[in-house]
């Protein structure tokens, strides 16, 4: 009889344990992740927002946190980070843009890690990348385009004044600046690189101090350029480190070979009329094509 009442007791005990061990340790899963718009790429251009709708839901457990790193050229950043929300569902609304000033083709990837308010704390990951492509919108000559009734300019090296800084022998196209022989060579896109002092006209040529490529692209509609017919045509060609002209031909540029563009067009060719002075120039126009 002792026994049969002992067995009971254990009984009792080992269900009550259990019972408290399904109270106490319940099931936590991993939290759902939806976005809105629900796509895990996207294209946009420079300067394009980017906004998403992060929906979390808790299946078995409260959300803990949410948090959104941003990672672009090798840099990664807390984009967004909430915490404390005590409930099995909440939406973030992530609202970004595309950098005006970044090179084209670069990827842009958010990570957005959501993590359940259990002891595990279990999470889940969903990544967003983003890749900068140019736009076929056309080109504003107000904001993009570099001209006016005398500049920019570019002198021949050989010009008497391109040591004293009163003739610059090449072209910031980014910054929008003349520079000069002084200067340091990161900041010219483009410079003279002619080889024959005199005559100017016929030995004309374009080179780099920083690396830029050129490409020549005659069939290119200047007046009706976007970011992506700019593009398109330089991909077309063969980028060189020099390039020879003549007047309206149309140069594209890939600014640094860092993949941001640029389209001249030679408006003309100026001889200075003297054989010792060599004051002679080139007279053009571009757009920056972001």
């Amino acid at each position: 009889m002792k026994s049969f009442k002992s067995s009971i007791i254990l009984g009792a005990a080992f269900l009550c344990a259990f019972v408290f061990m399904r109270s106490s340790c319940k099931k936590c899963s991993d939290p759902a992740i939806v976005i809105n718009p629900a796509s895990a790429t996207a294209s946009k251009a420079p300067g394009d927002k980017i906004n998403l709708d992060i929906i979390v839901t808790g299946t078995d457990a409260n959300i803990k946190s949410i948090v959104v790193t941003k990672t672009l050229i090798g840099s990664t950043t807390t984009f967004i980070s909430v915490t404390g929300i005590g409930s099995m569902n909440k939406t973030v609304t992530m609202v970004d843009s595309v950098p005006t000033d970044i090179s084209y083709f670069d990827v842009i990837t958010s990570k957005r890690t959501a993590t359940s308010d259990c002891k595990s704390g279990n999470s889940k990951e969903e990544t967003y990348t983003v890749t900068v492509n140019p736009s076929s919108t056309i080109l504003d000559p107000l904001f993009f385009e570099v001209k006016n009734s005398f500049s920019p300019n570019i002198y021949s090296r050989f010009s008497t004044n391109s040591f004293n800084s009163s003739d610059n022998a090449s072209w910031d196209l980014q910054k929008r600046v003349p520079h000069y022989a002084v200067d340091a060579n990161a900041d010219k896109d483009i410079c003279d690189s002619c080889i024959v002092k005199d005559p100017y006209t016929a030995n004309v040529r374009w080179g780099s101090r920083n690396g830029s490529k050129f490409v020549k692209a005659n069939t290119l509609n200047y007046d009706n350029a976007t970011a992506k017919s700019i593009i398109d045509a330089y991909k077309a060609g063969v980028p060189s480190d020099l390039v020879t002209y003549t007047a309206n031909d149309i140069i594209i540029v890939n600014i640094k070979n860092k993949n941001r563009f640029a389209v001249i067009t030679i408006r003309s060719i100026v001889e200075d009329g003297f054989s010792t002075s060599y004051e002679d120039y080139t007279f053009f126009k571009y757009k920056l094509a972001q």
